[in-house]
Formats: C-alpha cells, structure tokens, sequence
C-alpha cells in the first residue's frame, strides 16, 4: 500500500537573502510500478532501487524512469533535485517528464541520501551509484546509455557538477567521466564550498553548509566541483544557468565555468535574468525559454 511520510524541516534559504523558512517536506513512496499517463502513454517506472549495499536506503536510493511511448535508444536525462542537501524528493518534478518526453528523453528521477543523518561524500556517491545503474540498465527502458546527460538544481546542481569532474566517484563502478555526455547545473551555489562559506557573511548559510558538509575544510574542497576540474579527465561539456541576480550564485557560476574553460572544458553561462531561484526549475516545460535552451544544448552534443 502506498504511504505519506511527512517531516517538518528547517530549511535555509540559501538565495545570499540570509533568510529562513519553515518548509514541511511530504515524501511519497509507494511500491514499484509501471503505469502508463493518460495524456502522453508514457510508461512510468516508480521506486526502483539502484543501490544494493548494507546501508543503503530502499526509498532513498531509488530512482523513477519515465518512458516516451515507443522509445528505442533514446536519449536519456537524469535529474537531480535540490533541498540543501537536507529534503527534496525524486517526486518533485513537476512537468520536467513530460516536456523532456515529448523532446524524446527518457527522464530518470534520483533520490539520494540527506543530511543530517549523513554527510558528503554519501550524496555524490548515490548520485554516481544513480549513474551506474542507469547505464547499465536503461537499454530495457529504451534508453541509449551512450547518451547520457545530468540536470540537477540547487544542492543538485553541485551534486551533477561534482559527479561529472571527480572521476573517482564513477570509477567505483569501472566507470569513467566519458560516459556523461553533457552537464547542466541549474542554480547551484556549492561549486566552491569553501569560498561560498567564508563570503556569505551570514551565520544561517554556514551553518546549513556545516550540516550538509561538516566543518573540515578539507572536506569542503573535496565536495566542491571547481577543485576537482582539470584538463586530460574527459569531463564532459557544461552548461551553466544561474538565475535572476543571486549574486552568490553568479560568482560559483563564473568560478566553475573559469575553472573549466581553463581546463580545455567546453562551459557556457547563461543567464536567466527573469527568473528566481525557485522559478528556474518550477517552470521547466515546453514553451520556456531555458527549457528550450538546455534541450539545445543537449542536442548539440549528439
């Protein structure tokens, strides 16, 4: 039977605003099932658990796959969400499956595990253990996993940023960066950890990091994207989107993006002046313009 877990969380803003706001977190799991939506006849594959280990989590390392209806070797998309590294959830996607369906993705959602109950590296490792699993299996689903490419927001911005630069995370699993086609961060503000701590000038934004990422600065950097970039890794090509005028999240964008055009990387920036950081993902569907720009960027790497 099918279930709601709700959990009230206190959840930073991480906008560079300094402020708090008391979210209440509903996260739906239910068993595994395909089912078929009424409006497009895409197959829906829910709760499918990527992870086998003994402290793993089944609602937590599980994965949802959304199939354009007679998809063969079809490009496959995976997203991850945001939530500070501390709530979100794979069924937040709003018309993101149906929009990158109807562009001929197979969309793959991801959870991962959050803080506090653990802390960096476990994020990015789900995320590489998401990874592996979908190129290893998405051939069933009509996916090709020689195409392969990341969207992720906010906390899942640095999470497809860090993935697609430090090569060991995908090594695990005999790996490498190569088999990640193309890299779209969306808002992100963890792509330099240590900086982004020290120059927020706000005790709420340290703190939250501080959660997600304890307080070694070794750690930081090891979890921060920008110090893993270098040339010869086969990082894949990165496009970077920062919305409206969060200036922290400006500065992480052109820090990363100097950081791999340094390294031979091809990066892009884009802006989306009008949008908020919230926005910039919430409206993700047909018919939006940065929409339609990562499915450009996308198709440009094919």
């Amino acid at each position: 039977m099918a279930r709601f877990a709700c959990k009230r969380f206190f959840s930073i803003g991480l906008s560079g605003l300094g402020l708090a706001m008391l979210l209440v977190a509903c996260r739906f799991s239910a068993p595994w099932r395909a089912r078929q939506t009424a409006a497009s006849q895409a197959a829906v594959y829910q709760n499918i658990v990527y992870l086998d280990a003994p402290d793993a989590d089944p609602k937590l390392n599980a994965l949802d796959i959304y199939v354009p209806a007679g998809a063969t070797n079809a490009p496959v998309l995976i997203f991850v969400h945001g939530g500070a590294w501390t709530l979100g959830d794979k069924s937040g996607v709003g018309s993101k499956p149906e929009a990158f369906n109807a562009a001929g993705y197979v969309f793959v959602s991801v959870n991962y595990r959050l803080a506090p109950e653990v802390q960096h590296p476990v994020y990015v490792q789900d995320v590489a253990a998401a990874i592996a699993w979908v190129y290893h299996h998405i051939a069933s689903y009509g996916g090709d996993p020689e195409r392969i490419f990341l969207l992720g927001h906010s906390a899942g911005a640095q999470l497809v940023a860090l993935v697609a630069t430090d090569e060991t995370r995908l090594q695990v699993y005999g790996l490498d960066l190569g088999v990640i086609k193309g890299v779209v961060p969306l808002d992100g503000a963890g792509y330099d950890i240590p900086n982004r701590i020290h120059s927020s000038g706000s005790g709420i934004v340290e703190e939250a990091y501080q959660e997600a990422f304890g307080t070694d600065p070794a750690v930081w950097m090891d979890a921060s994207p920008v110090y893993h970039v270098a040339a010869g890794k086969n990082i894949p090509p990165f496009l970077l989107i920062y919305a409206g005028e969060r200036e922290d999240a400006v500065i992480q964008a052109e820090t990363l993006a100097a950081a791999l055009e340094n390294a031979g990387v091809s990066v892009e920036l884009f802006h989306a002046a009008d949008k908020t950081h919230a926005t910039v993902n919430q409206d993700l569907a047909e018919g939006d313009y940065v929409f339609e720009k990562i499915i450009e960027f996308y198709a440009s790497l094919q």
